[in-house]
């Protein structure tokens, strides 16, 4: 090969790469500009400002929400300890990145994503239908609009301040899986409605549910009936596969749910339109303790006119057949099973099936199937923002998408700017900004509510004492209640009892909820055989021995501020040794000290 030859083929090799290096760079910013992009970076800005000091290091904890360091792999984390299998698997997959990464960044990574994903599925969403409907793209803010209304509203806030991330994480993924059902090809593809559903299938039996029973209505309306069937088939395989890891341990230990249950998780007032209107503008949780602060007052009616509009949208513009079919239908679903804790013959009713069937049991908290009805209203909200930008928008050239427009010619020329007519950029401006206004309590971790702390030291001893040693046995957390309020954290927020995800042993702790003044029973064979042991006057030592209990943990109570001089007899456990006592907890072991460190641990 000659020289002249050589130095033509190198020429042409660094011409392709630069043509393939610019044709990524293209493509890159193609993707930025697209709806799903400019959602997600709104949806991630909305995150930060979510959480804010809570972007600290440290865990948040609030009820549900428990994050612990490190967490060890057991069988908790699949659901074999007995009990509703509720964080299933998405405990098992927090273990898992937990090895990856400290456990409180994957906490805050989780969370970032929810608002990101929701965000930006829900402008995906409007903008595939606004082009199946329309023909053309829509415009930017409508798409921004819908993503910040359903990222920001109260359904997200009191989800969010009662922990229940793994629900939150199907909400972001739902107007995706919709996205595939309503907009996507007839024939859905099942790699990408699985894809599309990961979400709710991490976050378990909850967003699961809740993903199926919108998912599964808007896939039965579009298609010739044979179509339909297939339709229904893909969507239902898909919804079983993803439940098996919540399904089998169910089926394989045995659950005991109260019906008494049904009365008090069923949604309430929390504004002033009464238990439906509540619902209908997105709150109405049944615990009273996680509404975010200032919502329900006055400025609830400026959002119930944001709602208004929202409905009204979905109603006369994106109801239409080729636009988004099926997901009026999912949230006029989702509502009326939020609904059923509102009558009591509905309520009645559900009693009755959760006795025959303790799945039922997932209906009992409706008002977070509320979160359809959520994607309906912003798709509406969506739709009316574009019909506004679109039919004032001035001098549009020939042929425009009416969204970004060519450069106009300069006013020298004596033809006006292309663009919106003022007015309507200020409608669709309020509608953007709308939901952050009027609720600011879910800013700034809740108003201050969630903020990130951490573990005592006393709680990581007592964990590497436990773990490692060679005792067998069980381990009792007392007092007996499943909601802990610690003074270290954020001054008493009550969390969900945290050592079940903290040890590698087995926990046992009073699983049966309090809601108000009211508690209910335990749910998982073991709480329930104990709590006749805890409960029942006198020691309790020679009865847990029998249980195959071999330490008790106390770490909260006014246990932990009695004399130090008489712990077993104060705790009832007369002949146990206390391994480790200190501000924060108290570990006691009942059957000598035979673990790997070899020596009691005394007080301090």
């Amino acid at each position: 090969m000659t020289a002249e030859s050589q130095t033509g083929s190198a020429s042409q090799a660094r011409l392709a790469r630069s043509s393939l290096r610019n044709g990524q760079r293209c493509a890159a910013r193609r993707w930025l500009q697209t709806p799903a992009a400019l959602g997600a970076i709104v949806g991630l800005g909305l995150g930060l400002l979510i959480l804010g000091p809570g972007l600290a290091r440290g865990f948040l904890l609030s009820y549900d929400m428990v994050f612990v360091p490190a967490p060890p792999f057991s069988a908790a984390l699949l659901g074999f300890s007995g009990g509703p299998a509720r964080a299933v698997p998405s405990d098992a997959v927090v273990a898992v990145a937990s090895r990856l990464l400290p456990a409180d960044l994957v906490q805050k990574l989780v969370l970032l994503l929810i608002f990101a994903g929701a965000c930006s599925g829900a402008a995906a969403l409007l903008a595939a239908g606004w082009r199946a409907a329309a023909g053309r793209r829509v415009p930017v803010l409508a798409c921004l609009a819908c993503g910040v209304f359903y990222t920001w509203n109260p359904y997200v806030a009191e989800r969010l301040l009662i922990g229940q991330w793994a629900l939150l994480l199907g909400y972001a993924g739902l107007p995706w899986a919709m996205r595939e059902v309503c907009t996507g090809p007839v024939r859905i593809g099942p790699g990408r409605l699985l894809l599309a559903m990961l979400p709710a299938a991490v976050g378990g039996f909850a967003a699961m549910t809740v993903t199926g029973l919108a998912i599964v209505p808007a896939s039965a309306l579009r298609g010739t009936w044979p179509e339909r069937g297939r339709r229904l088939a893909t969507v239902g395989v898909a919804l079983v596969l993803f439940s098996l890891p919540w399904v089998i341990p169910s089926l394989v230990r045995a659950v005991h749910t109260s019906p008494a249950a049904v009365n008090l998780f069923a949604a309430r007032s929390d504004t002033p339109f009464g238990r439906l209107g509540s619902l209908i503008v997105l709150s109405g949780i049944w615990n009273s303790e996680t509404v975010p602060r200032g919502y329900g007052g006055a400025v609830t009616f400026f959002w119930l006119l944001v709602v208004i509009c929202a409905l009204a949208g979905y109603v006369l513009l994106a109801r239409r057949p080729r636009s988004w079919p099926g997901v009026g239908l999912a949230g006029l679903i989702g509502l009326l099973i939020a609904a059923i804790g509102t009558t009591s013959p509905t309520r009645a009713a559900l009693r009755d099936l959760v006795a025959a069937w303790p799945g039922f049991a997932v209906l009992r908290d409706g008002q977070q199937f509320v979160a359809a009805l959520a994607l309906t209203e912003a798709v509406g909200l969506g739709a009316a923002v574009a019909w506004v930008v679109q039919r004032n928008w001035s001098a549009a050239p020939a042929g425009s998408d009416a969204a970004p427009a060519p450069a106009a010619p300069s006013p020298a020329d004596g033809v006006p700017r292309a663009g919106i007519e003022p007015a309507a950029a200020a409608l669709a401006a309020a509608a953007l900004l709308a939901p952050v206004l009027l609720l600011p309590g879910l800013a700034w971790g809740e108003a201050g509510r969630i903020r990130p702390v951490q573990y005592p030291a006393d709680w990581l001893a007592a964990r590497r004492l436990i773990d490692d040693s060679r005792q067998p046995g069980s381990v009792l957390v007392l007092p007996w209640g499943a909601y802990r309020r610690y003074r270290w954290n954020n001054g008493g927020e009550a969390v969900y009892d945290p050592w079940n995800e903290f040890l590698s042993r087995e926990v046992i702790s009073d699983d049966g909820l309090q809601v108000g003044n009211q508690t209910l029973p335990p749910e998982s064979p073991a709480s329930i055989r104990l709590s006749r042991i805890v409960t029942a006057r006198g020691p309790i030592t020679a009865p847990l021995q029998a249980a195959g209990v071999g330490f008790v943990i106390v770490d909260a109570g006014p246990l932990l501020g009695a004399p130090r001089s008489a712990l077993d007899s104060d705790a009832r456990l007369p002949g146990a040794r206390v391994l480790l006592d200190r501000r924060d907890l108290v570990v006691f072991s009942l059957s000598g000290p035979t673990w790997s460190g070899g020596r009691v641990v005394g007080g301090s």
